[in-house]
């Protein structure tokens, strides 16, 4: 078991095997390498990618796959290659929700930027999707 220290949810208690490896990081935070993911809560879309060794680090995400179903689809074949496997779940694929504070901005997502991670290694790789058009503000709409 590894206890981890958070701003949010304070002290937690997990299994090892959970800890997602970034090897290089997340745009931004290139130090920050190992990170978990946690339930936002029960029948949420929404997940916590919290650091392991920063307690005040944590991003909410999402998997755009439900809410942009076509996602994918405009691709280039050399990024299309990058999600291999994300529709049978051996790739996790999420993205980051900027939630602002006042009520004129939208919540967005960042389909830019989205985290892909093998769910079989835990090792996961910010991947920036150049020609695709998408925003890294994209209006998230439930």
């Amino acid at each position: 078991m590894l206890n981890i220290k958070t701003t949010r949810f304070g002290e937690i208690n997990i299994d090892g095997k959970r800890v997602i490896q970034f090897p290089d990081g997340l745009l931004g935070f290139p130090e920050q390498k190992d990170y978990i993911l946690l339930e936002h809560k029960p029948g949420s879309p929404l997940f916590w990618l919290q650091s392991t060794t920063a307690p005040y680090l944590a991003f909410v995400t999402i998997n755009p796959l439900p809410v942009k179903k076509d996602y994918l689809k405009d691709l280039q074949d050399v990024e299309k290659r990058i999600f291999k496997g994300a529709e049978d779940g051996r790739v996790i694929v999420l993205v980051i929700v900027t939630i602002k504070q006042d009520d004129v901005s939208p919540v967005t997502m960042n389909l830019m930027g989205p985290l892909v991670i093998d769910a079989k290694t835990q090792i996961g790789r910010q991947v920036i999707l150049e020609k695709s058009g998408y925003s890294h503000r994209h209006p998230l709409i439930f």
